[in-house]
C-alpha cells in the first residue's frame, strides 16, 4: 500500500473519530461532558474581599503662632507613602500605632484586607511636621521596603492669600455692626442685617479653609501599606478518579456518536457497497471476455 493511500485512510479515521465527537456531544442529553456521568456543575468561585475600616480623630491644637511670623517662615505640607512586606502585619501595625503617640501624633486611620491567601492592611498616621523625616524612616525599618515616596506642597501663598481676605471681612463687618447701630427703620435694619449674615458665612468658609491648612501644615500625614509575603507556589493536586471519569465520559461520546454516523448512513453505504459489487462484476466479466476472445 502506498504511502497516499495511508496517509488518506488515516486522515479519513481522524476526521470520523472527530466527527463521532462531535456528533456525541451535540446529541447528549447531558450537555457538556463533564456533565455526562451525573456530576453538578461547580458554581463559579469569586473571590470576596472584606475590608474593615477603622477611622479615629483627634482635636489638633491650633497653633499658636502669630500671623507676623507664620508669612516669614513657609507653609509646607509634608505627606509620605511607605509600602512593606512582613510576615507578621498585627505586630508591624502595633508599632506605627505607637510610633504616632509616641512623637505626638494619631492614627488616622486603618483598614484589613485579604487577596486570596495573602493578608493586606493600610494605615495612615499624622505626626509633627517636625518629626516627619524621623517617622518615615523608623517606618521603613519595620519590613521590606516594596515602595516609598514623598511629597511636599508650598501653600504658603495661598495661605496669604487667605487671610488678607479673611482680614477684610472682618473689617467689613465689624463696619456692618456699627452701621446696624445707626440704622433707625426696620427696612434699613433688614437690609444690614442680610448684608451682615452673608459677610458672616464668608468668613466661617474662609476661617474653615485656614484652619485645614493649618492642620495639615502642621501635622504630616503619612500611609503606610503593609503586605504578607506571597505564599510559595504549590503544583495542584490532581484528582485521578475525576480524571478517569472524564475520560471515560469522553470515551462514551464518541462511540455514541461513531454509533449515530453509522446507522445514520447505513442505507448510503449498503447502495454504495451495492454499486461497487456491480461495478467490480462487470469489470471482471469484460476482463474475462477479452481473454476469451481469439486473436
Amino acid at each position: 500500500m502506498s504511502r497516499r493511500k495511508i496517509a488518506l485512510i488515516s486522515v479519513i479515521i481522524a476526521g470520523l473519530l472527530a466527527a463521532s465527537f462531535f456528533v456525541g456531544t451535540l446529541y447528549s442529553p447531558y450537555g457538556r461532558i463533564g456533565m455526562y456521568l451525573g456530576a453538578e456543575p461547580m458554581p463559579p468561585v469569586v473571590p470576596t474581599v472584606t475590608v474593615a475600616t477603622l477611622t479615629a480623630t483627634a482635636p489638633i491644637p491650633m497653633p499658636t503662632t502669630r500671623a507676623v511670623d507664620v508669612f516669614q517662615e513657609r507653609m509646607v505640607i509634608y505627606n509620605g507613602y511607605v509600602s512593606l512586606e512582613t510576615p507578621n502585619i498585627e505586630a508591624v501595625l502595633a508599632k506605627i500605632r505607637l510610633l504616632a503617640e509616641s512623637m505626638g501624633g494619631y492614627v488616622a486611620g486603618s483598614s484589613r484586607s485579604s487577596y486570596g491567601t495573602q493578608a493586606v492592611a493600610e494605615i495612615t498616621i499624622r505626626v509633627p511636621k517636625d518629626k516627619f523625616r524621623g517617622a518615615v524612616q523608623e517606618i521603613e525599618g519595620y519590613g521590606k521596603v516594596l515602595d516609598e515616596s514623598t511629597t511636599s506642597e508650598d501653600v504658603t501663598q495661598q495661605y496669604i492669600d487667605l487671610k488678607a481676605r479673611l482680614d477684610n471681612l472682618q473689617k467689613q463687618e465689624q463696619r456692618l455692626r456699627e452701621i446696624l447701630d445707626l440704622a433707625r427703620t426696620v427696612d434699613e435694619i433688614l437690609k444690614v442685617e442680610n448684608e451682615l449674615s452673608r459677610v458672616r458665612g464668608e468668613i466661617d468658609s474662609l476661617q474653615g479653609q485656614i484652619n485645614y491648612l493649618e492642620r495639615n501644615v502642621e501635622m504630616s500625614l503619612i500611609s503606610v501599606r503593609l503586605v504578607e509575603p506571597a505564599p510559595p507556589f504549590t503544583p495542584p493536586g490532581m484528582d485521578w478518579g475525576e480524571t478517569f471519569q472524564t475520560a471515560l465520559s469522553g470515551l462514551f461520546l464518541m462511540v455514541r456518536g461513531l454509533i449515530v454516523l453509522v446507522v445514520s448512513f447505513l442505507p448510503l453505504i449498503i447502495i454504495a457497497a451495492g454499486a461497487y459489487y456491480l461495478y467490480r462484476r462487470t469489470k471482471r466479466k469484460k476482463q474475462v471476455g477479452l481473454v476469451a476472445a481469439p486473436t
